[in-house]
């Protein structure tokens, strides 16, 4: 009876591990102005804010859809604070997309051969709380759950890891 509960445990181990192994799941398809190889997450709902990451080999494009009428002009002043778990930490990037006022926000990071240290944290660290702030100083702010934390993580550790395999094509 033990030996048989045993390899039940060793079996369901295996199983989620394998399932873990195979979350990476990344869209493939080509860059629209290189031409050359492109991953995409495909979007994910975080409460007010849509997030897809994108990697073509030699950067990495944060783009976020923020859903709040009364805060959605993004200027080149807006800005995106991060607040890791247990508040000490905290990370502060600029868009980097144009203006508009669609509450579109791209945070677009230099690739190739190592990740850069924001995407790093964001794949090592969990977020806590994101604040984005619009060209006239006016804030969307959301609180992740642990769901929500969790695939953000894996979520940019998996396009970090994978966007390495663009370098060689």
């Amino acid at each position: 009876m033990r030996n048989l509960l045993l390899g039940i445990l060793v079996l369901l181990t295996g199983t989620a591990v394998q399932a873990q192994q195979t979350d990476c799941k990344l869209i493939k398809g080509t860059d629209e102005f290189s031409n050359g190889p492109k991953l995409s997450t495909g979007f994910i709902q975080l409460q007010d804010v849509q997030l897809n990451i994108d990697a073509n080999g030699k950067e990495f494009d944060l783009f976020f859809i923020i859903k709040n009428p009364a805060a959605n002009c993004i200027g080149e002043e807006s800005e995106a604070l991060f607040v890791f778990e247990g508040g000490k930490q905290k990370m502060e990037i600029r868009n980097t997309g144009g203006d508009n006022c669609n509450g579109f926000f791209h945070i677009i990071m230099r690739g190739g051969t190592y990740t850069p240290g924001n995407l790093n944290k964001l794949a090592t660290k969990k977020v806590a709380s994101i604040t984005f702030s619009d060209r006239n100083d006016k804030k969307t702010i959301i609180s992740l759950r642990a769901d929500e934390q969790e695939v953000l993580m894996k979520m940019a550790d998996c396009i970090a890891k994978e966007a390495k395999t663009l370098l060689a094509k």
